[in-house]
């Protein structure tokens, strides 16, 4: 009788609603049953167990990214707007180079002092009421006046920008292509920035979007092609995921009571919180590449052309590398490594910039919002193929 009720062969669609709503089920089945799991409708492999994505993301030779980092891309591929994200080695280091500086260590602590007053301001003003939304009003804004003042773009324009950027990652339940809203908000960002690299040539204010006009690949300036690529990597990258994990380790953070009182007795122990929150459930969810090779791995044929998954999500789950308590949300565990931020020539440009915030945020909400709650039967989640997090996650609190 066990045996006639055995499980359906595991399916997995990222476009799904009701996977958003738990995804590590499914990807604990894809591990050990699919390891190297086929769509046949949405014609896309997906690697789930740690050491094939790691492998995934090393061998870069084999798993490009110049088809897309998200699987609708594939649809939307344009040989002149291209970002640097979407690019392979030698080419992605040339362009790499340009901006590494402004996210060294060195000036991301440099970033600290800044950074925290813009998050304090957000969280004091929002502590006397007693009640906000997490999202709208502290970890959706705050990030984007960050990598906006790293730009140089005006406050003003600031709220228009982060509009843009939450409807550009937005899908429908189990539709793999952009809906009207998403694409509207790609069309407002780049006329954004199509407006607004004529006036930085003529008024030159200070910013790394004026830096960059002046740089140089190969000895060649970057064409306003390129840089409209940069621009609008930097304001996607630099808030949406920020905006995701600040707001993820809230809601882990209040269905974990004790680990939560750890933080508030020690505030030290920020940064491995910060670690485990991106390793536990990270707001990027995976990776897409397109093999330029044939491969062949777990016994199937994995043909070039093909788009592959790389899921950051499923891996960094995975018991092989994090024992028999992957699946568990442990701020104490200081694993040697993970995923969130990939690995390789496209590790995450940003890390270093988005713990900090990370941390700095957790600090200030901690400091003036001690015992907040999570209304979950208010909370919306935000639904993307490889972004998780919520749209709105309203909080309540003891008025300070």
């Amino acid at each position: 009788m066990l045996r006639a009720m055995s499980l359906a062969p595991v399916e997995y669609n990222p476009y799904a609603f009701s996977v958003h709503d738990d995804p590590y089920q499914v990807y604990a089945r894809l591990r050990e049953e699919a390891p190297a799991y086929w769509n046949d409708e949405l014609e896309f492999w997906a690697l789930t167990r740690f050491e094939d994505v790691l492998e995934g993301f090393r061998d870069y030779a084999t798993l490009s990214s110049t088809g897309g980092v998200a699987l609708e891309q594939r649809q939307y591929r344009s040989s002149e707007f291209r970002q640097m994200i979407e690019m392979d080695p030698p080419e992605h280091t040339a362009y790499r180079k340009l901006v590494n500086r402004v996210f060294t260590g060195r000036k991301v602590a440099q970033m600290e002092d800044q950074v925290r007053t813009i998050v304090r301001g957000y969280v004091d003003e929002v502590a006397p009421r007693g009640e906000a939304d997490l999202v709208a009003d502290i970890s959706g804004p705050f990030p984007m006046d960050v990598i906006a003042a790293v730009l140089g773009i005006p406050e003003g324009d600031r709220p228009g920008l982060r509009a843009n950027a939450d409807q550009i990652l937005i899908r429908e339940d189990g539709v793999p292509v952009m809906p009207k809203e998403a694409l509207e908000g790609m069309f407002g960002l780049l006329g954004y920035f199509i407006d607004e690299l004529p006036r930085r040539r003529q008024n030159r204010q200070e910013g790394l979007i004026t830096e960059l006009m002046d740089a140089e690949v190969d000895g060649k300036r970057l064409s306003d092609e390129e840089l409209l690529g940069f621009c609008v990597l930097f304001v996607i990258a630099g808030h949406e995921t920020t905006t995701k994990m600040v707001a993820n380790a809230i809601e882990l953070l209040d269905r974990h009571p004790d680990q939560r009182r750890q933080l508030r007795d020690d505030p030290t122990l920020m940064p491995d919180a910060v670690e485990e929150v991106v390793r536990f459930h990270n707001s990027t969810q995976y990776m897409h590449r397109t093999l330029t090779r044939d491969v062949e791995l777990h016994g199937e044929h994995l043909r070039e052309g093909q788009s592959v998954l790389l899921h950051i999500g499923a891996a960094n789950h995975d018991h092989r590398e994090f024992g028999p308590t992957a699946e568990q949300f442990d701020i104490d565990r200081r694993p040697e490594r993970h995923l969130a931020f990939g690995y390789g020539a496209h590790f995450c440009l940003g890390a270093a910039l988005a713990r900090m915030e990370g941390k700095v945020a957790l600090e200030e909400i901690h400091r003036r919002l001690p015992d907040y709650r999570v209304d979950r039967d208010r909370a919306v989640r935000f639904h993307s193929s490889n972004v998780t997090g919520w749209t709105s996650l309203p909080i309540t609190f003891t008025p300070s």
